[in-house]
């Protein structure tokens, strides 16, 4: 019984941690949101851009541009995506955007906020070499950095703990208690090994014999 809960308590955090997605384009324009930004844009160089697509003039006038942009720069292996704002609040909130549309470059763990024309000639210098005369944004507001990433999960964790429910539940047909007591025996497990290898280290040592003289 304990086999069979580990492994559903396995199946839900791979579920969460690893959702079944494929890559969507417009275009040349890869479009990320919360689920696979991480996953994504873990490597390789990226302009983004964030916007609303409904809702802000500005951002339509972009798009072909944009679009135009991204299809220039795969041959400089810079890597063009877009992000709906309004569906991507976790993403909005990491890069601190405050308004429409919001262009960044990510390299190498640090973010830039671009803020300059944009023209694809103006974009793509900024891309390649222009970002060396700019200010990245300080480490702790990165989204792409070690710490940036970390609080990117906790951001996502209500919604990847809901998918993984969801999956279980209405696909492979789990009670609630069946998930809750599989997820539960994670950190039991995990604690008891835990356990067991500093007892194995600190408490079972060799008795030593003591040699007494007369």
């Amino acid at each position: 019984m304990a086999r069979h809960l580990l492994l559903l308590g396995l199946l839900a955090l791979a579920t969460c941690l690893h959702p079944a997605q494929c890559l969507v384009k417009d275009g040349d324009v890869i479009i990320l949101s919360d689920d696979d930004f991480d996953r994504e844009t873990a490597s390789g160089v990226w302009m983004i851009d964030i916007l609303h697509p409904g809702g802000c003039s500005h951002c339509q006038q972009l798009e072909p541009a944009w679009r135009a942009f991204a299809t220039e720069m795969k041959a400089h292996n810079v890597k063009v995506a877009k992000i709906d704002g309004m569906k991507n609040r976790v993403l909005m909130k990491r890069f601190g955007v405050t308004g429409f549309p919001s262009l960044y470059l990510l390299r190498n763990g640090q973010t830039w906020h671009y803020t300059g024309m944009r023209g694809i000639a103006d974009m793509k210098a900024f891309a390649l070499e222009g970002y060396k005369k700019a200010t990245a944004l300080p480490f702790h507001k990165s989204p792409n950095s070690i710490l940036g990433r970390a609080i990117g999960m906790l951001h996502s964790f209500p919604a990847l703990a809901k998918r993984g429910y969801d999956f279980l539940k209405d696909q492979k047909g789990f009670s609630d208690m069946a998930i809750i007591a599989g997820v539960l025996v994670i950190p039991l497990t995990i604690g008891a090994v835990f356990i067991c290898v500093l007892d194995a280290m600190y408490t079972r040592q060799p008795h030593l014999d003591h040699q007494h003289y007369e």
